[in-house]
């Protein structure tokens, strides 16, 4: 169940994973805003209140890393959710995910944007 009125920054390189991730979570009540690099992610993210940074797995490593500390930076309160490989994690993120099924994303998004505590964790396996 979405977050009234959350919005969501989802950063995504591949534009077939782009298109689809943006669908499912506008489908179930999440106000999505998209970018495709680092350059429009931060520019977005210092242009709107986002709640939610979630950053896909076709971003390199590097980028993901980035993103995630200067998002930290400019909204504290903004979570942020990793998609990773299977033997990654993302240390400066609030949560990170290795699944693809779209019942664990929205899981992992509403389990974020409830949470209360500061505490990085693994969203969904």
């Amino acid at each position: 169940m979405p977050v009234l009125q959350s919005k969501l920054l989802l950063v995504e390189v591949d534009p077939q994973l782009l298109e689809a991730r943006t669908s499912l979570l506008a489908q179930n009540g999440y106000e999505v805003s998209t970018a495709s690099t680092l350059t429009s992610a931060l520019r977005l993210f210092r242009s709107f209140q986002f709640d939610l940074l979630m950053i896909g797995p076709s971003v390199e490593e590097r980028e993901r890393t980035a993103m995630a500390a200067i998002s930290k930076r400019i909204n504290p309160k903004a979570r942020v959710l990793a998609m990773v490989g299977h033997d990654q994690k993302q240390p400066l993120a609030d949560g990170w995910m290795t699944s693809n099924k779209e019942s664990d994303i929205l899981d992992a998004v509403a389990t974020l944007l409830t949470r209360d505590d500061s505490r990085r964790s693994s969203a969904a396996a």
